[in-house]
């Protein structure tokens, strides 16, 4: 006898990669990450420096004469400010590599996973000031590190998207815009006439909303169940990182030149790109799309875990030389203080950790979380007089929800009765 519960558009098992293709797919991976990373590397100097430069008659400048005053009027100075940004992007570097390199080590040999790696190592290179003042420093570099970003975000990236998360098109128009985003990309770092570059502008600006288009159509329709749990975080990330990237624009149309607001504004890429890595990591966490919810638990609650207490490090250390120096100039800063503050942070770990397990427990893995509630009611079930057929199809639900399987099947063993017949309706032969 089988009874069996099946997940809502089940999946066909995928044939594995051969060994020789997942190492040639990580080798590819490493080759270009360490290639991105290298130019981030050659470009902190030019980058540093152009952060410092104040505009004249020279177009490529980080601040304006505006800004500075601004950064003056709040106490601030330049070399504060490209400090920060600097401090700022090299955080956003490392989050893009590690998220991506968690993705494709666990999950090596397959396309999507790949994709979306290579998209996150692109986007580290598209936001921030090392690789445009890598162009404008290196002018012949400026082509071969344009390719680099478009090999990882348009070709590779732009194949993720839009077949996340199961590797098809679904559509053949689907994947005439995907060819077509890769030629013109081709094409803009060759042709500087003013009319395609305004040409191009235009399709890099509407891709976006495109984007989040071509994955509300997959979600309604090409998508199973399991597919569409995953998908939904990416839809929220790019309904999100839309109107950051429009207020961005009319910050800089409608606020004055001096503003200290247009400070900010230059971090907002950062923050919009985050928006982007956010989805991509909850497809991952909540909908465990490539089946690595475990270890990314894990190294979610401890760089939460290693983050707050660096602030709260961070936050003791700098309360007390402000505390020293409102109530006590004279006094230079002791030891004792940061002694204090490490045995602070030691107490704290422990029960912060706890803290931020259950949080993520609850937030992004509930139902395995109420997996004892879940058998626990089962059990209670067991002690009433229920129909067997029913207990059999309560048995599944409760497998399935607490182990989250995508197919389930029950096989009991007929009973003595049962094999009797069997026996006898196969005409002396066993079946």
């Amino acid at each position: 006898m089988t009874v069996a519960l099946k997940a809502s558009g089940q999946e066909a098992p995928n044939t594995p990669p051969s060994s020789r293709a997942v190492r040639l797919m990580l080798v590819g991976f490493l080759a270009y990450t360490l290639l991105i990373l290298a130019g981030h590397l050659i470009g902190v100097a030019p980058g540093y420096a152009y952060l410092h430069r104040v505009c004249s008659n020279d177009t490529f400048c980080g601040l304006t004469l505006e800004n500075v005053q601004a950064l003056e009027r709040h106490g601030l100075s330049i070399d504060f400010y490209a400090t920060l940004f600097l401090a700022v992007q090299v955080i956003y570097i490392l989050v893009c590599v590690g998220i991506a390199l968690l993705i494709v080590l666990k999950k090596p040999g397959q396309w999507v996973p790949l994709g979306v790696s290579c998209f996150l190592i692109g986007f580290s290179a598209y936001e921030g000031v090392d690789y445009p003042a890598l162009a404008a420093t290196y002018p012949l570099l400026h082509i071969p590190s344009q390719l680099l970003i478009g090999l990882g975000m348009g070709v590779l990236g732009m194949y993720a998207l839009l077949t996340f998360p199961n590797g098809r098109f679904g559509s053949r128009w689907v994947l005439g815009y995907y060819l077509f985003q890769a030629l013109e990309g081709v094409c803009a770092l060759f042709i500087s006439n003013p009319i395609f570059t305004v040409f191009d502008t235009v399709v890099g600006l509407s891709s976006f909303p495109l984007i989040l288009l071509i994955l509300i159509y997959r979600y309604r329709a090409l998508l199973n169940a399991k597919e569409r749990v995953a998908t939904k975080w990416l839809i929220v990330s790019w309904s999100i990182f839309l109107p950051v990237v429009i207020l961005s624009y009319l910050v800089l149309a409608v606020t004055p030149t001096g503003s200290f607001l247009l400070i900010f504004v230059a971090f907002a890429g950062f923050f919009g790109c985050g928006i982007n890595i956010t989805g991509f990591l909850l497809a991952v966490v909540y909908a465990n799309a490539f089946d690595i919810d475990i270890f990314i638990r894990r190294t979610l609650v401890y760089t939460l875990l290693t983050a707050t207490l660096a602030m709260v490090y961070v936050g003791l250390i700098l309360g007390s030389q402000v505390a020293l120096a409102t109530f006590s100039p004279q006094t230079s800063q002791s030891p004792l203080i940061l002694v204090g503050s490490t045995l602070i942070v030691a107490a704290l770990f422990q029960p912060l950790r706890h803290s931020i397990q259950r949080t993520i427990d609850r937030r992004f893995y509930r139902r395995k979380y109420d997996a004892a509630k879940t058998i626990a009611a089962f059990s209670a079930t067991l002690r009433q007089e229920v129909d067997l057929d029913l207990l059999r199809e309560h048995l599944l639900t409760v497998v399935q929800e607490t182990m989250q399987p995508s197919h389930v099947s029950l096989w009991l063993r007929p009973t003595e009765p049962a094999r009797k017949r069997l026996y006898q309706e196969g005409d002396g032969e066993k079946t």
